[in-house]
C-alpha cells in the first residue's frame, strides 16, 4: 500500500470565514476521487485499487480540507510492474498533476492547461511518447498522460474537481504537499476543464470503437472467458480474447505463450455507464504472436512448475 498525503485549499470571498456550500464542496472531492481511482484503473489495472479518503480537521481562512490518496497493488501483480513509475500513489498523483516527480515527462493537468480547452491539432506516436501540436507549439507527453486525456470518466471527474472555482465564491484552488504548494487551479483556467457539449451526454450514449495495436502480456488466463491483462505503450488493458481461431490453435496445442510475449491484435472497445463509467475491451482478432525470452505452454496447469 502506498499513500500521499494532500491538502486541498479553496481560496476565495466565500471562504475566507472558512465556509463553503457543501454541494460544491462534495462534489469537488467526488472529482478527485473519480480522477485518481480512473488513472490507476488504467495505469495498474484491475487488480489494483485505489480510494482518497477525507482527514476532518478543517481549518479556518481559505477552507482547508486534507486528503489521503490510497493506492494498492495486488501481490500477485507486484512483480510485474514494481518498475512502472506509475504503480503507487505518488507516481499517480503525479502524473495525474496534483504533485511533482521526475517521472512525470508532463502531467495530464498541465496538458489540460497547455491546451487551454481546446482539442490538440495533431498527435504522432514516437517511441514510448506522443508528441501533441496545438498552433504553433509542440508538446511531449508519456503515453499513459495521453491515455488519460482521452477517457470520458477522467474528463468528468475533473469537471467536478474544478467546479468551485466556477461559482462566484472561490476563485482559486491549490494543493499542496508537506507544506508546499505543488498545483493549483485558477478561476481563469477553471473553462479548460469542462467537457464539450458531446461530452456532457455522453452518460446517456454508449461510446466504442476499434483499433489495430500490439500488447504486452502481463497476466494471462487458460480459459476462453477469463480476462487477460496487458501493457500497451505504458497503460495497463484488460480484455477477453474472443478470436476462435486462436482458441483453436490454443486448443490443438499448436500455440506457446508466456508473461512478456507479445501480440499484435484488433481490440474493440465500449465506454458504458452503469453505477460508474465502465470500459470493456474485447480481442477481436490474434494476428501474430511475438515471442520474448522463455515461453509457457498454454495448456499447463497454472500451478506447474519447471
Amino acid at each position: 500500500m502506498s499513500i500521499v498525503d494532500l491538502e486541498i485549499g479553496f481560496h476565495g470571498k466565500s471562504t475566507d470565514a472558512g465556509v463553503i456550500d457543501a454541494r460544491l464542496f462534495a462534489e469537488s472531492l467526488t472529482g478527485y476521487s473519480a480522477v485518481f481511482a480512473r488513472a490507476n484503473e488504467i495505469s495498474n489495472g484491475e487488480m489494483s485499487t485505489a480510494s482518497v479518503l477525507v482527514r476532518a480537521d478543517f481549518r479556518s481562512g481559505s477552507f482547508i480540507a486534507n486528503i489521503q490518496l490510497v493506492q494498492t497493488l495486488a501481490e500477485a501483480t507486484t512483480r510485474f510492474i514494481t518498475s512502472h513509475p506509475f504503480a503507487d500513489a505518488g507516481g499517480l498523483a503525479s502524473v495525474i498533476g496534483f504533485i511533482a516527480r521526475d517521472t512525470a515527462k508532463e502531467s495530464l493537468i498541465g496538458l489540460y492547461k497547455w491546451l487551454r480547452g481546446e482539442r490538440p491539432e495533431k498527435v504522432i506516436q514516437v517511441g514510448g511518447d506522443v508528441e501533441i501540436t496545438y498552433g504553433q507549439n509542440k508538446k511531449m507527453v508519456s503515453n499513459v498522460v495521453y491515455h488519460l486525456y482521452g477517457d470520458s470518466a477522467i474528463r468528468l471527474g475533473l469537471t467536478q474537481l474544478t467546479g468551485p472555482v466556477r461559482t462566484a465564491g472561490v476563485d482559486r484552488i491549490s494543493v499542496k504537499e508537506d507544506g508546499i504548494e505543488r498545483m493549483s487551479i485558477e478561476r481563469a483556467e477553471a473553462a479548460y476543464f469542462v467537457p464539450e457539449v458531446s461530452m456532457l451526454n455522453m452518460e446517456e450514449q454508449a461510446m466504442y470503437g476499434e483499433r489495430e495495436t500490439v500488447l504486452v502480456v502481463s497476466k494471462l488466463s487458460f480459459t476462453e472467458k477469463s480476462t487477460w491483462t496487458f501493457f500497451e505503450r505504458g497503460a495497463t488493458v484488460t480484455a477477453r480474447i474472443e478470436d476462435e481461431e486462436f482458441w483453436r490453435s490454443v486448443h490443438e496445442h499448436n500455440v506457446t505463450f508466456g508473461e512478456g510475449d507479445r501480440i499484435r491484435v484488433k481490440i474493440a472497445w465500449s465506454i458504458e455507464k452503469r453505477n460508474k463509467l465502465v470500459q470493456k475491451n474485447t480481442i477481436k482478432k490474434v494476428y501474430e504472436v511475438l515471442p520474448h525470452l522463455k515461453q509457457y505452454r498454454l495448456d499447463r496447469r497454472e500451478d506447474q512448475v519447471d
